[in-house]
C-alpha cells in the first residue's frame, strides 16, 4: 500500500517544500572561499611589498570607510539572505532566495574577471597562484549552485523572489560602477 503524503508538509499550493539546505551549504561555501581568497590576497600583497621595499602603493589608498563598507554590503545582503531563508514564511523565504540569487551574478563576474586577471594580466608571478584560482572556482561553482536552488526555492512566491532579486542585482551593480568610476 502506498503511503499518503503528510498534508501538514506540504506548501500552501499542495507542493512540497523545497529544501533549504542545498542554498545555506552554497551559501556557506561561497563565503568561505571568499574569505580565503581575501586573505590569499592580503598575504600575496604583504609579500610583495617585502621583497621590493623600494615600491610604494601604485594609486592613491582607500579611506577605511571605504573598505569597510565595500565588506559590509555584501556581507549584510549575505545575513539577511540566510536570515531569510530561515524563517517560516513562504514569502520571505522566496524573498531571500531572491536576494541570494541577485547576490550571485556578481559573484560569478568577479570570479570569471579575476581568474582571467590572474591567468592573464598579472605583471609579477603570484606566489598563491593555485589556492587563488581553487578559491576563485570555488566562488564561481557555489554561485551557480545558489542560482539553481534559488531558481526552484523562488517557485513558491514568484512576486516576491523577483522582486527581491531584481533590486538585489540592480543595487550591487550600481555600486560595482560607482566604485569603478573615476
Amino acid at each position: 500500500m502506498a503511503t499518503l503524503p503528510n498534508p501538514a508538509s506540504l506548501d500552501s499550493n499542495g507542493n512540497r517544500p523545497v529544501p533549504r539546505h542545498g542554498i545555506r551549504i552554497a551559501l556557506g561555501l561561497a563565503l568561505l572561499a571568499a574569505c580565503t581568497y581575501w586573505l590569499l590576497t592580503l598575504i600575496s600583497d604583504k609579500q610583495w611589498h617585502a621583497h621590493h621595499p623600494g615600491a610604494g602603493v601604485s594609486t592613491v589608498p582607500d579611506p577605511l570607510w571605504i573598505s569597510i563598507l565595500g565588506v559590509a554590503l555584501p556581507l549584510a545582503l549575505y545575513v539577511l539572505s540566510v536570515w531569510l531563508l530561515s524563517t517560516r514564511s513562504e514569502e520571505l523565504i522566496a524573498a531571500g532566495a531572491g536576494i541570494a540569487a541577485g547576490l550571485s551574478p556578481s559573484a560569478m563576474m568577479f570570479s570569471v574577471a579575476t581568474f582571467v586577471g590572474l591567468m592573464f594580466l598579472s605583471f609579477y608571478p603570484e606566489p598563491y597562484f593555485l589556492p587563488m584560482a581553487i578559491s576563485l572556482l570555488t566562488i564561481f561553482a557555489s554561485s551557480v549552485w545558489i542560482v539553481v536552488s534559488a531558481f526552484r526555492i523562488g517557485k513558491v512566491n514568484w512576486g516576491a523572489f523577483l522582486v527581491a532579486a531584481v533590486v538585489t542585482f540592480v543595487c550591487l551593480a550600481i555600486c560595482v560602477a560607482k566604485g569603478m568610476s573615476p
